[in-house]
């Protein structure tokens, strides 16, 4: 009577591994990272910028989910789901502000455009894959900035005082020169014809002729100034507009 055959140990063994390590590679066949830039990302208020986001190894995302959302209560700045940007699924300050950039998603490469920023939309964004049940997402944060920041009222100030005065003085320099030479040398000359011309002429002040000179240049430069602080309280304006009404 023939004797049965009975699987080896051995063999057992490296089938149970071989299964093992299918199964593993099998689950970590769809996972992927998700990278953001490193640094803050800064941008200017009423201007457009650009939150660039994508996943590595690099692979068409096409077909996954795709999104920016703003912690800690998530909502949604732009959302792009089953092949098409989800509109109604966003945040009512970022509706018609946001354009999802999907030249290099077959590369796994996307870039979020916000347009018209405002202070309100300073601080950390997240972005997100998803594909099926599997999701990853990178931190990112903006900064958003002030176009006359670098510019203080003392400073503006300054700068529209100074050429006035350097102005000032150089005409004043210039005109007792004149009036020196002047003098000297048509002395005779204004004595001879003193009932003609008026003999004080030659002797009007000089601040006279400063202020005559100075005040067209000083009219642009006080309506700078002006300009400026209409400019500044707008801006402040609507940061607190954005504080108080955020939605």
């Amino acid at each position: 009577m023939a004797s049965l055959s009975r699987p080896s140990l051995p063999s057992c063994l490296c089938s149970f591994l071989l299964l093992l390590l299918l199964q593993v590679s099998s689950s970590y066949a769809g996972q992927f990272r998700v990278i953001g830039p490193r640094h803050p990302i800064r941008a200017l208020v009423g201007d457009e910028v650009e939150l660039p986001c994508r996943i590595s190894p690099g692979k068409n995302a096409t077909g996954m989910e795709v999104g920016w959302y703003r912690p800690p209560f998530s909502r949604v700045v732009h959302l792009y789901r089953n092949g098409k940007d989800q509109d109604g699924d966003q945040a009512p300050e970022y509706r018609g502000r946001t354009e999802l950039l999907k030249d290099a998603i077959g590369e796994g490469k996307v870039t979020l455009r916000i347009r018209n920023v405002r202070f309100s939309d300073e601080g950390g964004f997240t972005c997100f894959f998803r594909d099926h049940s599997y999701q990853e997402e990178a931190a990112m944060e903006l900064k958003v900035e002030d176009p006359f920041y670098w510019v203080s009222p003392g400073v503006l100030v300054l700068l529209a005082v100074l050429p006035v005065l350097l102005l000032q003085i150089a005409v004043g320099l210039v005109f007792l020169c004149l009036q020196y030479r002047l003098r000297g040398k048509l002395r005779a000359e204004i004595e001879n014809l003193h009932r003609t011309f008026d003999p004080h002429f030659l002797r009007v002040p000089c601040w006279k002729i400063t202020l005559f000179v100075i005040v067209p240049v000083l009219g642009p430069l006080v309506a700078l100034i002006i300009c400026y602080n209409w400019l500044h309280r707008r801006l402040a304006g609507q940061f607190l507009e954005e504080l108080r009404n955020p939605f």
